[in-house]
């Protein structure tokens, strides 16, 4: 068989699968068993597979039919622009997340800046964040050690300039950082924030591929937000900002629970999408 052709049986099995973007899925899958790029495959619809190949390409479609992330199987995701790895232990990384980055990117000059990525999980925030701006300095804070290991190879993978002098790794729970107070300049989180009551609402590969303890926090989900909002306070300099991503009906609560911690002006962002994300206050 042709590569169109299985790429384009692979499409269709995905398609009744109910798999999203059955087709890109297949180019993708069709890229990563041959060790191409999509424009690779794109330009060799001719190429016939070997048994091997065809094997290889099965199993990976198998994999993403019965609902296995296409992250996961290829064992990355992009993110501003810049490919992470992704395990079992690692949330995949979403689009909206990168309104984060972006506010970060705004409020805060080039100029040397240091802060916090408190559960930095894979650490796509902050490590995108020293990408960025060469001038900042990071500590990427997470509590599981497998999530750890994940943003250890990334930062290695990426290797921003400076990285030794610039990035810091450090194991700990976000509710009792073990770190300074008043020593950052920005803190910066995408916490856990889904509460119980909502898990029928999540997605079944999500529920059933991606860490639990990365997406469900008790008290209708507000504890792992509270507990970056009190952290906030404790971490940040004068004029420091928070940035914290939250679920679309979270905003109101997100806001009152920094203007409890005596954290000026929360406002809150929306995504492309038009769904509040992210909560932005700045500590007096």
């Amino acid at each position: 068989m042709r590569l169109a052709d299985h790429e384009r049986d692979i499409a269709e099995r995905l398609h009744k699968a109910g798999v999203d973007s059955p087709r890109l899925c297949a180019r993708l899958l069709c890229a990563h068993a041959l060790g191409l790029d999509k424009l690779g495959v794109a330009l060799l619809p001719e190429r016939p597979l070997s048994a091997a190949e065809s094997d290889r390409l099965e199993a990976l479609a198998a994999r993403r039919a019965t609902g296995e992330p296409l992250a996961h199987i290829l064992g990355k995701r992009e993110f501003f622009s810049r490919d992470f790895r992704v395990t079992r232990h690692t949330l995949v990384p979403r689009p909206e997340t990168e309104l984060l980055v972006e506010t970060a990117l705004e409020l805060l000059p080039p100029t040397p800046v240091d802060f916090v990525d408190l559960g930095a999980g894979g650490g796509c925030i902050g490590l995108t964040l020293v990408c960025e701006r060469p001038a900042w300095r990071g500590i990427l804070l997470e509590a599981s050690a497998e999530a750890l290991a994940v943003a250890r190879e990334n930062a290695v993978a990426l290797r921003p300039p400076g990285e030794d002098a610039r990035i810091a790794l450090a194991r700990g729970d976000l509710f009792a950082p073990p770190l300074r107070e008043h020593s950052f300049d920005l803190v910066i989180s995408n916490p856990p924030y889904i509460g119980e009551s909502e898990r029928g609402e999540v997605m079944d590969e999500v529920l059933r591929f991606e860490p639990a303890a990365a997406l469900f926090s008790p008290r209708g989900g507000l504890a792992h937000l509270a507990a970056v909002c009190a952290g906030a306070r404790r971490l940040l300099r004068r004029g420091g900002h928070v940035i914290v991503e939250h679920g679309a009906g979270q905003g109101a609560a997100v806001r009152g629970l920094l203007a409890a911690e005596g954290l000026d002006g929360p406002r809150t962002r929306a995504d492309l999408a038009g769904h509040a994300r992210c909560t932005v206050a700045r500590r007096r």
